[in-house]
């Protein structure tokens, strides 16, 4: 009984931790959909921990540990803990932008495993598959029960298998770093779960649950600072520290390259057919610029400059291959407004400058190197 007392202040307290991130992201401007699932599941676990603090009252007979209290508070831990890790499976991927968890449908599919425990648990009661009450009032795991282990762990593994298999995928180098911090987010959350397991009235998982959303959070609120909010890639301010970096240590046997890229009759875009339009416009050259830069050899930045600049920071072995990516570059946009069935052509200019790391020179002399050949290639397209 006297583990009752610490058991509840731990989850009174992740509640308290969780809510404090709950009212950050509701109180949010431009919230992105991977905030909005990570707010469920915080809200799930939030309710989760108020589950946890029930139980604790029932199993340490603060309040008469009937029969059916028991089977009661049972039900809403692990309903809810599988419910929890269902929220976490959306929003890993609603972070890796997959489109198909957006549909009705598919998340209704996704919840099959939830909808199973939750049979299990609310039957339990009668058909002692998932757990039954002893004759000396304990709590026994059914021939079911492992199953409600399976689906929250199945879940977590889940993402986590599904987002280092595209940090390794060799197309996908772009967002290597987001995937792992996907693929690691389990980690607590399961390492303390299995030590709550072995020792269950040591409140280990609320630990690891808060450990990692606040590690989901802060790595969501990085990409917000760093990312455009429009077209979603690098600003300007992570290219110059990305730059920066690449400026001072030289990858031996890869040549630094900086591609400007330039939105040809922006302008006109945007006069003609309004600027939500020419927003649309920059987002789908985003896109067509990011599918470009993929590859299993190459490092590519992509960032947004500013207006309807784009730059890249490439590191690859000859200038060629930098001259065929801003190709690959220009047939992408302009393959636009045949897959879009836009009333104007898109097309961009690309300026290419290669750094000398024998003849340091400054950020902005290095961009203007680009610019300058960014400069020669818009009188070629005009003329």
């Amino acid at each position: 009984m006297e583990y009752v007392f610490y058991y509840v202040m731990a989850q009174v307290a992740s509640i308290f931790l969780l809510g404090i991130v709950l009212f950050k992201i509701h109180n949010s401007v431009n919230k992105q959909l991977s905030q909005v699932y990570l707010g469920n599941l915080i809200f799930v676990l939030m309710l989760y921990f108020g589950a946890e603090i029930f139980w604790s009252i029932v199993d340490g007979g603060i309040i008469a540990s009937t029969k059916p209290l028991l089977y009661l508070s049972n039900i809403f831990t692990y309903v809810l803990l599988g419910i929890a890790a269902y929220q976490w499976y959306l929003l890993s991927e609603a972070i890796q932008k997959n489109k198909a968890i957006e549909s009705n449908a598919t998340k209704l599919i996704l919840s099959i495993p939830v909808w199973l425990s939750t049979i299990l648990c609310v039957t339990a009661y009668r058909t002692g598959l998932a757990y039954y009450v002893d004759e000396n009032g304990a709590l026994v795991g059914g021939r079911l029960y492992v199953i409600l282990i399976i689906v929250p762990f199945g879940y977590m593994i889940a993402a986590s298998v599904k987002a280092f298999g595209r940090a390794f995928n060799k197309d996908k180098y772009a967002e290597r770093n987001l995937y792992f911090m996907i693929g690691f987010f389990p980690i607590a959350p399961i390492v303390l779960g299995i030590a709550q397991a072995a020792y269950w009235r040591a409140p280990f998982l609320c630990y690891g649950a808060v450990a990692a959303v606040f590690y989901v959070y802060t790595s969501i609120q990085d990409n917000l600072i760093s990312l455009d909010p429009l077209t979603q890639v690098n600003n300007r301010n992570q290219m110059y520290k990305y730059l920066t970096q690449k400026m001072k240590n030289p990858d031996p046997g890869l040549s630094l390259f900086l591609l400007i890229i330039d939105v040809d009759k922006f302008k006109g875009i945007n006069d003609t057919y309004g600027h939500i339009e020419g927003d649309n416009a920059l987002v789908m050259i985003a896109d067509a610029i990011k599918s470009a830069c993929q590859g299993p050899r190459n490092r590519f930045f992509v960032s947004r400059y500013g207006g309807d600049e784009f730059v890249v920071v490439a590191e690859m072995g000859y200038r060629a291959e930098a001259t065929w990516l801003a190709e690959q570059i220009r047939t992408n946009v302009r393959k636009i407004s045949g897959e879009h069935s836009l009333s104007y052509p898109l097309n961009v200019s690309v300026g290419i400058a290669q750094y000398d790391f024998s003849e340091p020179v400054s950020i902005q002399s290095f961009i203007a190197r680009a610019d300058s050949d960014l400069y020669k290639q818009k009188k070629l397209n005009a003329g």
